[in-house]
């Protein structure tokens, strides 16, 4: 998770383009730990969201069940 003046290393990263949509999906690390970040790009503007690594599995059920994925 992004502090002022804590550098992140990256781990592994994915780039998506759906629709008018660029998705950039990161794996990072820095001293806190490490998390996942999604950042768009969608109309010259940039929106982020950080999940922390402890929080991934909760993450991945709930896009399960909002989607019906795996049904």
């Amino acid at each position: 998770m992004k502090k002022d003046g804590v550098k992140s290393k990256i781990i592994s990263s994915d780039k998506l383009h759906i629709e008018n949509k660029t998705l950039f999906v990161d794996l990072k690390e820095n001293d806190g730990g490490r998390f996942l970040q999604i950042a768009e790009l969608s109309n010259d503007r940039r929106s982020t969201v950080v999940i922390p690594i402890s929080g991934i599995d909760v993450f991945m059920q709930s896009l399960t069940k909002i989607t019906g994925a795996g049904q």
